[in-house]
């Protein structure tokens, strides 16, 4: 019941796919391939490649987040005749 109520195979699933996630914007951001293939190696291209680096990983934790408020909002309780408790 404690390991079901704390729910730690989904938090460390989804802590791991957006590590994963973050990993892999940074191999593009470095390589200046995918989203960040569009910006020139000049200083100005590099702040905009940065720009959008922070605000998709920023994105990726926001939704961390919000997979996390799901995985801590309890449980429906129902009663033994399996009908939800109000």
């Amino acid at each position: 019941m404690f390991a079901g109520y704390y729910k730690y195979r989904e938090r460390s699933y989804f802590l791991q796919q957006t590590a994963d996630a973050v990993e892999e914007e940074a191999y593009a951001l470095t390589l200046g391939v995918g989203a960040y293939g569009a910006f020139k190696p000049n200083q100005e291209g590099e702040a905009l490649a940065l720009a959008l680096f922070t605000q998709r990983v920023e994105d990726l934790r926001n939704e961390q987040r919000r997979r996390q408020q799901q995985l801590d909002q309890p449980a429906e309780q129902t009663s033994p005749t399996g009908a939800p408790q109000a």
